[in-house]
């Protein structure tokens, strides 16, 4: 069952605990990134993102205490996890990752519940490496998130009704600035949704990605982000589905990647399974929505298979019920993972 790690505290306490209880996993998540960087210590590579340093310690100073807290606990360098959390600025890569994430207001839900789901998807061995985080910090509300390999990749619940998940787009125009995956983690810590998109559209930062956020009060939207450009999408009384291209007005010239159909198919699939079961959702329905096999092995559900040319697969799932601040997660394929409950 995938680990959960249950703290509170600074952000400092809080990075240390996660440290402490996952160091195994962290050391071998920091050999991983050394060998993507073909051996060069992260140390080094340091000296190439002063600038994304820079700018995340004056923007973001508790994202860097939670960082520093996490190398306390861990045994693993500042400068490691750093690297770890900036490794789409720093290697510029397409396709690494291929996540879906799905949300949905009370009217398609069975007991009138707001839900969002999320599959990570990344190479072959991460999945050994999830674990979720239950915590009270000092100075924002408590929360329940997915994640892995201290990434601060928060994709979760808070006590203020604010649900968050994401997932990857490849955009043009990234630039030093504050790493994308660190504002999963501020956008978790907000009260409100403006607060969350005011969070992941900060104008200091590097990169861009795609949020889906939902409250417990029916609000649902979309927020495409990219280096230079942002633009949202509101859910209504319907849902949202998102794969790793862009979609609105003004953003789609920003893709990098030319092949975009897997994504295109895997974002439309969950879009027909939704609307055939609008009305009659819950959080169970949603974990089978998200290990659908359709497209197999290239499904939303994906398998590292030797019949697949990828080199990714789906390494775990988050489902999340924002109405009852819970979360179901698992590590692995969310058709076989087995599934924790954790509740605020």
């Amino acid at each position: 069952m995938i680990p959960l790690i249950e703290t509170g505290g600074s952000w400092r306490d809080i990075g240390f605990d996660v440290g402490r209880a996952v160091r195994e996993q962290l050391h071998v998540a920091a050999a991983s990134t050394r060998a993507e960087l073909g051996g060069v210590d992260p140390a080094e590579v340091m000296a190439n993102v002063g600038p994304y340093l820079r700018i995340t310690e004056e923007a973001a100073p508790d994202v860097i205490e939670d960082l520093r807290g996490m190398a306390e606990g861990s045994g693993v360098s500042f400068e490691t996890l750093f690297v770890l959390n900036a490794g789409a600025e720093l290697t510029q890569s397409v396709g690494r990752f291929a996540c879906t994430v799905v949300g949905i207001t009370e009217a398609g839900t069975r007991d009138g519940h707001v839900l969002l789901a999320h599959n990570e998807d990344a190479t072959a061995g991460w999945g050994d490496l999830t674990y979720v985080i239950k915590a009270e910090p000092d100075d924002a509300p408590a929360f329940i998130a997915f994640t892995y390999a201290g990434l601060l990749l928060h994709q979760g619940v808070n006590a203020a009704g604010l649900g968050s998940v994401g997932n990857a787009l490849y955009a043009r125009d990234a630039r030093p600035g504050i790493p994308k995956l660190l504002l999963y983690r501020r956008a978790l810590a907000q009260c409100t949704i403006e607060g969350a998109i005011r969070a992941v559209t900060d104008p200091r930062r590097a990169f861009g990605n795609n949020h889906l956020f939902a409250t417990a009060d029916g609000d649902l939207y979309d927020v495409e982000v990219s280096g230079s450009r942002w633009a949202m999408r509101p859910g209504g009384n319907h849902f949202l589905a998102h794969a790793n291209h862009f979609t609105l007005p003004g953003m789609t010239d920003l893709d990098r990647d030319e092949d975009l159909l897997n994504s295109r198919l895997r974002q439309t699939r969950v879009e027909t399974l939704v609307e055939r079961d609008w009305g009659s959702l819950d959080a169970c329905s949603l974990r089978s929505v998200m290990a659908d096999h359709a497209n197999y092995p290239r499904s939303v559900c994906k398998h590292h298979a030797p019949e697949s040319d990828l080199d990714y697969g789906t390494i775990g799932s988050v489902v999340i019920d924002v109405t009852e601040r819970a979360l179901w997660a698992c590590s692995g394929n969310p058709c076989r993972g087995e599934w924790r409950e954790v509740r605020l």
